[in-house]
């Protein structure tokens, strides 16, 4: 993958602007952040799993509402489900929406398959909240999108889960920009940055081609123990 002083070079160079003072090379460096994490954004618009994280938590009991902070969550983008996990057992909470924060109150909590009770979750600002309080200690494992993480040292590298070509999108845009302000005429790069965007939305999508995205089942994964894993085919 590309490093930032490679992509600067080439911004540069695309928009004549070698050895250009007027254009800092931390301006520059700017521009190219802001392509990336457009292109980062387009990425994560086709949910094929590009970048994922996790972070594990304890719940406290009678405590509904934790905060990313308190929970060591400092990049947090876009959540992509929550497991909770008791001994050998996962169980994938479902979502509650704000409008159901009342519903699932502790006396009428029902329970799940495996006899827990059904806690639901939802993201709320910087927080993650549960419904109904939980009444004991459980394990949290929260799956999400992190937020892009600007290039800041010469040597700092583009992601290893965006194809080398793709960079050309940052490039494109940190020239336009330069463009912009020198007031010059950005319309072939525009129409560069329209053909490229076209063609990365069309190529990130299906990224397992041999087994393509179907229909979810609701029910499937809510509560799946260490035996029924191991039994998997």
């Amino acid at each position: 993958m590309s490093t930032l002083s490679e992509l600067r070079t080439r911004a540069r160079r695309l928009a004549d602007a070698v050895g250009n003072n007027f254009f800092a090379d931390a301006e520059v460096d700017d521009y190219i952040n802001i392509g990336l994490g457009e292109l980062h954004d387009i990425l994560v618009s086709k949910f094929e799993d590009y970048s994922i994280s996790s972070i594990s938590f304890s719940l406290v009991a009678d405590q509904n509402t934790y905060t990313f902070s308190s929970i060591g969550l400092s990049n947090f983008y876009k959540a992509l489900g929550v497991d909770l996990v008791d001994g050998n057992d996962t169980v994938r909470l479902p979502r509650y929406s704000f409008q159901e924060r009342n519903a699932f109150s502790e006396n009428s909590a029902y329970y799940s398959r495996s006899g827990r009770k059904n806690l639901r979750y939802n993201i709320n600002g910087t927080n993650i909240m549960f419904t109904p309080k939980p009444a004991e200690s459980y394990t949290i494992k929260l799956w999400y999108i992190p937020q892009f993480t600007k290039l800041s040292a010469d040597d700092d590298s583009v992601d290893n889960n965006i194809t080398s070509n793709w960079e050309d999108y940052a490039v494109t845009m940190a020239a336009l920009k330069m463009r912009q302000k020198e007031e010059t005429s950005t319309t072939s790069l525009e129409r560069e940055l329209e053909r490229l965007t076209i063609r990365i939305e069309e190529a990130s999508r299906n990224r397992d081609a041999g087994e393509p995205m179907s229909i979810t089942d609701e029910g499937m994964g809510l509560t799946v123990t260490s035996s029924e894993h191991n039994n998997w085919p």
